[in-house]
């Protein structure tokens, strides 16, 4: 009966190893990481693991970057602690506030409703931009 029990975990552990874990949400707190000076956002992660990061560990995995807290709503899937929103998804980027201290901000005041911004490996239609808060849907 062991066996058999040892198995069965086995086998379930191995199947969530590998493999992205798909959530849905009402909302969560998330980091937009935007690599040096570009107008698009290469990666997200959620908030919680850079809070247990320390600074300059954050620097040395994401050097030349800047950091923004956002909010995201509706789903997405979770690979180590990389977030990709699905199809359809909301973010909320707060331009004005900068993760870590930073000279550069952000030129959000550039996007209208209805531009493209690249969001990882995806894509982001800006649907709304009012001062210090960018609001973004997931194609």
């Amino acid at each position: 009966m062991k066996r058999r029990s040892g198995l069965v975990l086995l086998l379930l552990v191995s199947m969530g190893l590998g493999h992205a874990q798909s959530l849905t949400t009402n909302e969560t707190k998330v980091v937009l990481v935007v690599k040096g000076a570009s107008e698009g956002i290469s990666q997200l992660a959620l908030f919680n693991t850079f809070e247990k990061m320390k600074g300059n560990g954050i620097l040395e995995k994401y050097p030349n970057c800047l950091f923004y807290i956002g909010l995201l709503r509706g789903s997405y899937e979770l690979n180590d602690n990389d977030v990709t929103p699905l199809i359809g998804s909301t973010i909320i980027m707060y331009t004005d506030q900068p993760y870590l201290s930073s000279n550069r901000i952000l030129q959000s005041t550039r996007f209208i409703p209805g531009d493209q911004l690249s969001l990882g490996s995806g894509s982001a239609k800006v649907i709304s931009n009012k001062k210090g808060e960018l609001i973004l849907e997931t194609q």
